[in-house]
Order: C-alpha cells, then sequence, then structure tokens
C-alpha cells in the first residue's frame, strides 16, 4: 500500500488552540508536497473560510484540491473548478426549520456566498464563531431562497443544548440528513450519506486510486468515516475515544505539532 495522499481535518487537528498551522507543522506537509504527495484540508468549513491555510501551504498545484462542507464539496484549489458537490435544499431545510421550532434551537443555513441566520428562532453563536470568513444575512424562514442549494446547516449553541437537540432529534431527520457533531458546540445538519470518507473517495477515485492510498488525521465524530476507511487512519491525542478506537495509530495533540511528529516518524523525514 503507497500513501499518496494526506488528508487533513482542521480545528483540534492542523490547526493548534491559536487556530494556527505551527511552523512545523508547515515545514514537514511542504517537504512532502514537494515530495510529490498530496496535501488535502478535509474540513466542515466553507471554502472561504480555508484560503489562508491554503495559502500558506502553498497547496495551488495541478492535483490539489480541497474537500468543505464535511465532504459535500470537492474544488480544485487553483482553478476553482467544481470535481463533485452534494447539497441540500430549503425542502429538506424545512423539515429542520419545523424541528427547530417545536425544540427551540437556533440554525444557520450555509450557501455558496453567504450564510443564512433563521433569527426567528433567535441569533445563533455562529457569526462570532465564525468571524467575517463569509457575510451573514439575518432572516426568516419564508426569506430564505428557494431556488439556492445549500452546503449545510448548523445549530451552534452551548454543548449542553447542541446534546440535548442531537439526543432527541426525531427519526424523520435523521433519515433525511447525516447529522454529526464536529465540535461540542457545534451540530452540522449534512445532505444524507455524505461525509469525508464520501468526498475522499469521490476524489481518489478522480486519481484512479481508493481510500488505501490516503492517510487522514483527525480528533472529531465528524472524522470517523474518514479515519475508520484510510489506508493509515491516524487519531491526534486530544482525540475523542470514539475516534482513536478506530484508528491505526495515535499521535501527539494538536498543540504538540502531532500532524509533524507522525508524518516525520512515517516518511523517515528530518
Amino acid at each position: 500500500m503507497m500513501i499518496t495522499t494526506i488528508a487533513l481535518d482542521l480545528d483540534n487537528t492542523l490547526l493548534n488552540s491559536a487556530k494556527e498551522i505551527s511552523a512545523e507543522n508547515e515545514r514537514v506537509l511542504k517537504q512532502l508536497h514537494k515530495m510529490g504527495k498530496r496535501i488535502v484540508l478535509c474540513t466542515g468549513r466553507p471554502i472561504q473560510g480555508i484560503q489562508r491555510l491554503l495559502t500558506q501551504l502553498e497547496l495551488f498545484g495541478p492535483t490539489d484540491y480541497a474537500i468543505t462542507f464535511n465532504g459535500g464539496l470537492i474544488r480544485h484549489n487553483q482553478t476553482q473548478r467544481i470535481l463533485a458537490q452534494t447539497t441540500i435544499s430549503k425542502q429538506e431545510v424545512a423539515a429542520l426549520y419545523q424541528d427547530a421550532e417545536q425544540r427551540h434551537y437556533p440554525i444557520d443555513v450555509i450557501g455558496a456566498d453567504k450564510v443564512y441566520s433563521i433569527v426567528t428562532l433567535g441569533k445563533s453563536d455562529y457569526e462570532s464563531s465564525m468571524g467575517a470568513v463569509l457575510p451573514f444575512a439575518d432572516i426568516s424562514f419564508d426569506e430564505l431562497p428557494a431556488d439556492r442549494a445549500f452546503g449545510k446547516a448548523v445549530c451552534a449553541a452551548p454543548a449542553e443544548v447542541v446534546q440535548r437537540v442531537r439526543k432527541e432529534m426525531p427519526t424523520g431527520l435523521t433519515d433525511l440528513l447525516h447529522i454529526v457533531p464536529s465540535r461540542a458546540e457545534l451540530l452540522e445538519f449534512l445532505p444524507n450519506n455524505v461525509n469525508k470518507a464520501h468526498g475522499l473517495s469521490q476524489l481518489m477515485a478522480h486519481f484512479g486510486e481508493t481510500l488505501d492510498n490516503v492517510m487522514a488525521f483527525g480528533d472529531e465524530e465528524n472524522d470517523f468515516e474518514m479515519i475508520a476507511q484510510a489506508g493509515v487512519g491516524v487519531a491526534m491525542g486530544n482525540a475523542i475515544p470514539q475516534i482513536k478506537q478506530v484508528a491505526n495509530a495515535e499521535t501527539l495533540t494538536n498543540n504538540e505539532d502531532g500532524v509533524a511528529a507522525y508524518l516525520k516518524q512515517y516518511f523517515d523525514l528530518r
């Protein structure tokens, strides 16, 4: 089995607690990229939320792609050409909105160029956590464009609220959407069957390869399929137990340059 591709979750994996790629992680990833390895950022964030990271790692070569929306969008970094995309519609969001109205939790809907905060449910914490990556529009559900496709919806709230919302989620919604937390304070509502492994499988098929050729790093539940199905799945030292259980290996924490540490060992780098 030859590893051709390094797939990297961002928050609490490649990024440290300051939300930065450390100098050592940057050095090692650039070294591997120059050796011909594909470096694929694989995140729940929208594409606009990772541009500075792609620039920092200089990932604009002919075979450089990024996977965003937890596997829902695969895009070429240089040309911005979309290789594959799976979205949700306003009709699917409507079922979620009905449940949010009944059970009193906030939702934001992420489109290609903006985030729609459904403020009739109450303003969530999502805008303050996202910063200025995308513009936010405070709207009612009726004002949500019916002719648009959306990458995902989220519930950004205190951890105890997110836990309650997920625990009591009705079966109709769990059958309609893939619902998974990306951190304790953020529950994501994705197109059905979309996850990071799904996106990576599509990308690897484009190159005539499979997930056996992937080394993946992650820490949270939305990394589960990717870590479990990759040729080499690596759990961060700070990963949740569920991720550590399905990983092939464990490395140091995200604040200890765990990505660089494992890559140097595996590929015998200096």
